[in-house]
């Protein structure tokens, strides 16, 4: 086969250094399922610590209530979390599994479909980083038109 620069060649140290990066991402990805495993957990033990907050309602009225919510809303926010995190550690794991199996069967259709995986790992942590820098842009413009406003 002759390579006259229209076709890619990966080369046996491309292949090595694919396969490493894919036994990290599998890692990475395993360590991201248990950081989801233990979101959940936590969750879920913020939901019952609320209601043993709710219970202690009945002896003081407003804290009570107010500890109660507070945790409720960590509760739903740690299971929130770990279902927009879901997506990426599957992409990120898929990713690893199938290019480990590309470099050992050198098959150029499994290899495609891990960068496949791989792109769409990279898409979706793009698209949140730009949501939270707009998140941080807002934040910044509510706190300067505060103080201006405060100002006055």
């Amino acid at each position: 086969m002759e390579n006259d620069n229209t076709q890619l060649v990966i080369t046996d140290q491309a292949k090595s250094y694919l396969f490493e990066t894919a036994k990290w991402a599998k890692f990475l990805a395993i360590m991201g399922f248990i950081g989801l495993g233990l979101m959940v957990l936590f969750g879920l033990l913020f939901f019952i610590a609320s209601s043993s907050a709710m219970a202690m309602m009945a002896t003081s009225s407003l804290g009570g209530a107010l500890g109660g919510m507070i945790f409720i809303i960590y509760g739903i926010l740690m299971i929130v979390l770990a279902a927009i995190y879901i997506y990426p550690v599957y992409c990120l794991y898929r990713f690893s599994t199938r290019s480990q199996l590309a470099v050992i069967s050198d098959d150029s259709l499994t290899m495609t479909e891990s960068l496949g995986w791989l792109k769409k790992y990279y898409k979706f942590v793009g698209i949140m980083t730009i949501i939270v820098l707009s998140i941080y842009a807002l934040a910044i413009l509510f706190f300067i038109i505060g103080g201006i406003a405060s100002a006055f």
